[in-house]
């Protein structure tokens, strides 16, 4: 299980899981693709000065390559320009 905190509105990241082929909703905060599952927790905004930024945790645990596998891409999209 990896545990990674954020700083992502939960609704942006439900967004990105919605639209990906072969995930789905297993709860309300829990989305499942292939052998991995994916739970979100909304957590309290950060301010830097007067501006806040939303948090989420993210916990990615299944099957160890399934796991490395879907976070790699996660990672991907969301610490590019614009993700």
């Amino acid at each position: 299980m990896i545990q990674e905190n954020w700083a992502l509105s939960m609704a942006r990241i439900e967004e990105y899981l919605q639209g990906l082929d072969g995930a789905r909703r297993i709860s309300q905060t829990r989305y499942q693709v292939g052998g991995c599952e994916i739970c979100l927790q909304m957590q309290e905004e950060s301010k830097v000065g007067s501006y806040a930024f939303p948090r989420t945790l993210v916990t990615f645990s299944g099957e160890e390559e399934a796991v490395a596998c879907f976070r790699r891409q996660f990672m991907i999209r969301f610490l590019t320009l614009g993700g």
